[in-house]
Parts: structure tokens; sequence; C-alpha cells
């Protein structure tokens, strides 16, 4: 049997607080959606004054990740399919949401949305693979040694 994996700094491009480099989203549930509530840093620019569709990409698709994480489950994305419905602006305020709409077997169907002034601006449908049993594990004991005490709890 393999050495637990060392609970790494928190270095997620998306959501890692030890990563001086990247977005520094944060979640939060509401009912049965997950929430980030994100302002665009100048770094995220595309076409001046917008958001890169790339990062535009790992915001819809990090908060899907994080509604997997709220249902219980550890998952990674399998398809990502994304409609980008009008720009979106550097310096104003987006609120991300995402939900499951079906969790069956291996995998899980959700849907994530971004809006900024009220406004769509950007969606995406993603199908994300539960982990296996090991790995899964592996990240549940993780999670709760850098202090997510609610981390899925996986029976094996």
């Amino acid at each position: 049997m393999s050495e637990p994996l060392e609970a790494p700094p928190r270095l997620c491009f998306a959501c890692g607080t030890a990563n001086e480099h990247g977005l520094h989203m944060e979640f939060r549930r509401e009912g049965d959606r997950t929430i980030c509530e994100y302002d665009p840093k100048p770094f995220t620019q595309g076409y001046p004054g917008r958001v890169h569709g790339g990062v535009v990409s790992s915001l819809l698709d990090e908060a899907m990740g994080w509604a997997v994480y709220f249902e219980k489950e550890w998952g990674a994305t399998a398809r990502l399919n994304i409609r980008y419905r009008k720009p979106v602006p550097l310096g104003e305020h987006l609120r991300i949401e995402a939900w499951v709409t079906k969790n069956r077997g291996r995998l899980m169907e959700l849907r994530a949305e971004i809006y900024g002034g009220g406004e769509l601006l950007a969606e995406a449908e993603g199908t994300f693979m539960k982990l296996d049993q090991p790995f899964a594990n592996e990240m549940s004991s993780m999670a709760k040694r850098v202090g997510f005490d609610d981390a899925p709890e996986v029976v094996t």
C-alpha cells in the first residue's frame, strides 16, 4: 500500500489561497446552488477591458467542481460545454452559480452561470466523473489536514 499523499499548500489555480498567481475564488452554498462572488483581477484580461475566455471557462469549471464537493463527492471534469453570451468585463463584480442537475452512477451532470450587472454573461454544462475510491479517500484525508472539516466522507 502506498503512503498517504502529503497535504500540499493550496496551489489550485482557481481556489488556492497559496497560489500568488491564482484567482482566489471562494465558495458558499445557498440552497442547492454553489455561489462565488468574484471581482476579476487585471491579470485575467484578454482583450482590453474584458476577462480572457479561458479564465471565464475556469470560473465556470471551478464552480461546478465545488458544486460536486458540496454534494459530498469528489469528481473531475469529463466534459465542459460553454456558451459565451456577452463579454465578461474587467472591473465588474460577478456572481457565479453552479448546481448539480443529475447524479447517476459514476457521473454527475451540472450547470453553471456567470452574471454581471444583472445579465447572464456565460453559461456552461458539464459532466464530472467521480474519483475512484482510493484517490477520493486520499483527497478527503488531505482536505481535512488543511482544515476542510466538511470534506466528503468516502466509504470503502
